[in-house]
């Protein structure tokens, strides 16, 4: 008898790798930076619904908000679940087995965030989720995204879909993830100016016509 690989389970630090003042000026930077791509591109304009998809203990999903009415979050790890139905109790947090298959009705989501996922995901893995976040996004919607783009920063275990790596894939990988969408911006992911190195990632604003 074989039995499956164990997946690995996240933790908080494997979240945000910092704690105390530079996890406030992150977040800090991090949401303004959110708040003003999702400005630039819809204006006064409020979603009916969103989600982010891998949204942990909701750090990022509290922004989505301020621009929509219904805002689920979408989460593999149970305790980041009961974490953030705790601290955000006016977010659905749903857990889920898998990002490649979602409870939500095809083209029901008006606006989709992922924000530093993907990039964690082997190829196979990621190439599912993005299918899947493809389907629940309506017409007309938009998806941001902000994932590690340096080709060069590669580690961990990239072929083991139960394991924990990075992959640093440069955008227009991801333009071919999503290759029904448009891309409308992009922009440096901005961090606090004490970490070890400059480029962090990129944010990738997508509409789906």
């Amino acid at each position: 008898m074989t039995t499956s690989p164990q997946r690995v389970v996240w933790q908080q630090q494997h979240v945000v790798d910092v704690r105390d003042a530079a996890f406030a000026a992150r977040t800090y930077r991090e949401h303004a930076d959110v708040r003003a791509l999702i400005r630039n591109a819809v204006g006064a304009w409020r979603f009916q619904s969103a989600c982010e998809v891998g949204a942990g203990f909701g750090r990022m999903t509290v922004v989505l908000t301020e621009f929509a009415d219904r805002v689920t979050g979408f989460e593999r790890e149970a305790h980041f679940v009961e974490e953030a139905t705790r601290l955000l109790p006016n977010i659905n947090f749903v857990q889920v087995g898998s990002l490649q298959e979602l409870p939500a009705a095809t083209a029901s989501m008006d606006f989709v965030l992922t924000f530093t996922v993907l990039q964690h995901l082997t190829n196979p893995v990621a190439e599912a989720t993005a299918k899947e976040i493809l389907r629940i996004l309506k017409p007309g919607g938009y998806l941001l995204i902000c994932e590690e783009t340096d080709p060069s920063h590669c580690d961990g275990a990239t072929d083991d879909p139960n394991g924990m790596c990075t992959i640093g894939r440069p955008v227009p990988l991801y333009q071919r993830l999503f290759p029904t969408l448009e891309l409308l911006a992009t922009q440096p992911r901005r961090i606090e100016p004490t970490y070890p190195r400059d480029d962090v990632g990129t944010y990738m604003l997508f509409r789906k016509p």
